[in-house]
């Protein structure tokens, strides 16, 4: 989602953030460095999130499509994000990279997921929230 990945741009910049790239490049939305590390940082829209998260909604779910990411980063020196913002892009969820575990790994369901599809799940209460 390009208004997501825009949004992550302006948030790491203020940030301190250095932008590398946010070419589509079919692995992460943005590579930023800070500090001497390296960022890979990956951005989404949760468009059923529209005001305060529903704490009815005990975990943020990352597709399991996005272990190819894990798998391609994790022998970098750097750190690797998973961003899930509000529809109205006001407030986002960071996720880091270790949180995203095999057994947090499951099928989940809903309106517009297929039947098998897995997601890793990850509470709420183990992301960090911030208010953009």
């Amino acid at each position: 989602d390009q208004t997501a990945k825009d949004k992550l741009v302006t948030l790491l910049s203020e940030r301190g953030h250095t932008i590398i790239s946010s070419d589509e490049d079919y692995f992460v939305d943005v590579v930023s460095q800070k500090d001497g590390y390296t960022y890979y940082s990956e951005a989404e829209v949760k468009t059923a999130w529209t005001d305060s998260w529903p704490t009815t909604w005990k975990e943020i779910r990352i597709p399991e499509r996005k272990k190819r990411l894990l798998a391609k980063y994790q022998d970098e020196k750097g750190v690797l994000n998973f961003y899930v913002f509000s529809k109205d892009l006001k407030q986002v969820w960071r996720i880091k990279d270790t949180q995203l575990t095999e057994e947090g790994l499951r099928e989940a369901k809903g309106r517009y997921i297929h039947a098998g599809e897995k997601f890793f799940h990850i509470p709420y209460t183990e992301a960090e929230l911030i208010n953009v």
